[in-house]
């Protein structure tokens, strides 16, 4: 629970309803031109952003700094992460706006542990529209369903996620509560599903490293512990864009209920290995912009 808003936390989240207000009146087929818009006048202040996607495309993806190539592909990940952006939160409005292919795919994996009542690990990552992961859980298990997260800095911001992730049948679990790791084995043995989107730089905590896209690269392995103790399926799930207001859910299973492996690291191996596929699949839908690789070393 967080604390009662000042006065000026209030005004900032009045400024965020405001924006997805407006977001809601807008036509459907007019977000694509709504984002290339935010794309076209937003850069200038996503400036140290722009640095590190330009730093980790030309360590990771051998795309020279300012070629023809890297700054197209830059292009097209800004546009995907903004139409990606607000075609989620318009969606989180009306729910019949996004089409999102492959839910019995993923239903049949959760059909698996439904009778032996057993929960389960969703891990997916910072591509397309992972918020929609969230949707897809509470929409097709039978389960209390839960999204690991961190706690923003901004209340307003606190509160306008709360209310989101609400609209998407999503209960939050912060990662920073001093008790989350018990919190997350109790979810999982009561046969409750937890999301956690797990690409991102660990901010302190556990953590293990791991070879991710050809690099030694620190992961959270939380989600891997969990998993070790309550010996609960883990499967990875990732909505990517197919086009305008639609999406598609690509799911696996990284390993099965009862697989008995008791090495966290191997755990987080495999987890990280599943998100690196989607990675390369759909690269340009990834969130390179973060700092991930600092002082990380090639993998042979």
């Amino acid at each position: 629970m967080t604390d009662q808003a000042t006065f000026k936390e209030s005004l900032v989240l009045s400024v965020y309803d405001f924006i997805l207000l407006l977001l809601k009146l807008t036509p459907k087929r007019l977000v694509p031109l709504v984002a290339r818009c935010i794309c076209f006048v937003g850069r200038g202040f996503v400036g140290r952003d722009i640095q590190i996607l330009r730093q980790n495309l030309a360590q990771m993806r051998e795309l020279p700094i300012g070629s023809d190539a890297a700054r197209e592909f830059e292009k097209q990940t800004f546009f995907s992460h903004i139409c990606s952006a607000l075609e989620t939160l318009k969606f989180s409005c009306n729910q019949e706006l996004l089409r999102i292919d492959g839910k019995k795919q993923f239903e049949s994996l959760l059909a698996k542990d439904r009778d032996n009542g057993t929960g389960c690990i969703v891990v997916s990552a910072h591509l397309g529209s992972w918020e929609s992961v969230g949707w897809a859980m509470s929409n097709l298990a039978q389960s209390n369903c839960y999204a690991l997260a961190r706690r923003p800095s901004c209340k307003a911001l606190t509160r306008f996620f709360d209310k989101f992730r609400a609209r998407l049948g999503m209960k939050v679990m912060l990662s920073d509560r001093p008790l989350v790791l018990k919190e997350m084995v109790n979810a999982l043995k009561k046969g409750g599903l937890l999301g956690v989107v797990m690409d991102q730089r660990p901010a302190g905590g556990r953590k293990t490293t791991v070879n991710f896209l050809g690099r030694e690269t620190e992961f959270v392995c939380g989600p891997a512990i969990a998993a070790r103790i309550a010996d609960a399926p883990v499967y990875a799930v990732f909505c990517v864009r197919k086009g305008p207001m639609h999406y598609e859910l690509i799911s696996s299973e990284v390993v099965p209920a009862g697989h008995g492996i008791k090495d966290t690291n191997e755990l987080t191996q495999r987890m990280a290995t599943a998100i690196e596929g989607v990675v390369d699949q759909y690269p340009e839908q990834w969130t390179w912009h973060y700092d991930r690789w600092k002082n990380a070393a090639a993998c042979a």
